[in-house]
């Protein structure tokens, strides 16, 4: 799993091509622990006001899912190991996890941040190996309810599900054409071409998004002392040196999800999982090498 990606997908991503019926109207700010940036296609008015709702949504997100806040309701639940009455969009968000962590044999799982932690204070992580396991999280409609030792992060899928949130919530004021950038980039209407630009200067690669989103995940993008910021849940190598790992979908939290566990499985893992989560169209695998397997409808290459 991952941890604070804000600066990784605004590297590789470049270059917005497109033609805007009106004026676009903009905003940004921080959420989640990224930077945050709305690009509107709309009547001046109903840009601002559909913004209004946009922020709004943003700060309910960070209200639930702030990892770094023991207000919010993932620092409570941290903290007491259970969080009474959850609201919709925290199930809605353990539900998205569950189906990323079955469809990739377990290897998504936020149960990891312990791990992270420890590797980060520089303590033996054994104690934290020992607290993984999403399928020991208790989930329903009542509460959530965590094993003794454990701790989630959602930095693996949070960022992607803000954006479907925004995204769903733009679209319900009206909105036809927008650029939505949460860490993960998603757009309202297209198509847009954009740049994608591999680590170690391979040439870039054109994407195409229509009511789509993209997320990237670059596994040596950030460490944690001399290991990848992403974490096996069995501490096993990963399967492949992949340097890039894109995926597009009509759900960033699909599609961020899958990015950060596609980066620790090999190609025929990653077809496998591919099979149980249809609404991803397009997968980019780069290899440190420069290789690069495309899954789906292939990208052109600029």
């Amino acid at each position: 799993m991952k941890h604070n990606r804000s600066a990784e997908i605004a590297a590789p991503l470049e270059g917005y091509d497109y033609n805007w019926t009106n004026t676009p109207v903009r905003w940004t700010g921080a959420a989640l622990g990224a930077e945050v940036s709305l690009v509107l296609d709309a009547p001046r008015l109903v840009a601002e006001a559909a913004l209004q709702h946009a922020v709004a949504t943003l700060q309910q997100m960070e209200q639930m899912f702030n990892l770094y806040s023991d207000d919010s309701l993932l620092g409570q639940l941290n903290a007491t190991g259970h969080l009474a009455n959850p609201p919709a969009p925290f199930l809605d968000l353990c539900d998205h996890v569950t189906r990323v962590h079955v469809a990739t044999g377990g290897l998504f799982d936020p149960t990891i941040q312990p791990l992270w932690r420890s590797l980060s204070d520089g303590d033996n992580p054994s104690p934290a190996r020992a607290s993984i396991g999403w399928k020991h999280v208790e989930v329903s409609t009542r509460e959530i309810r965590l094993k003794p030792g454990q701790k989630i992060s959602f930095n693996g899928i949070g960022q992607g599900f803000a954006t479907d949130l925004v995204t769903e919530a733009l679209r319900t004021l009206g909105i036809r054409q927008a650029l939505i950038q949460i860490g993960e980039l998603a757009v309202i209407g297209g198509p847009f071409d954009l740049r994608l630009a591999p680590p170690g200067g391979y040439r870039t690669r054109k994407i195409t998004l229509k009511d789509s989103a993209i997320c990237v995940s670059r596994p040596r993008a950030h460490l944690v002392g001399n290991t990848s910021h992403i974490l096996h849940p069995q501490g096993l190598p990963f399967g492949e040196n992949w340097a890039m790992v894109l995926c597009r979908s009509t759900s960033a939290s699909l599609a961020d999800a899958c990015a950060t566990a596609f980066t620790m499985m090999t190609r025929a893992q990653i077809e496998k999982a591919r099979d149980h989560i249809p609404e991803l169209d397009h997968i980019t695998l780069i290899a440190e090498g420069g290789e690069t397997v495309e899954l789906g409808r292939p990208t052109a290459v600029d």
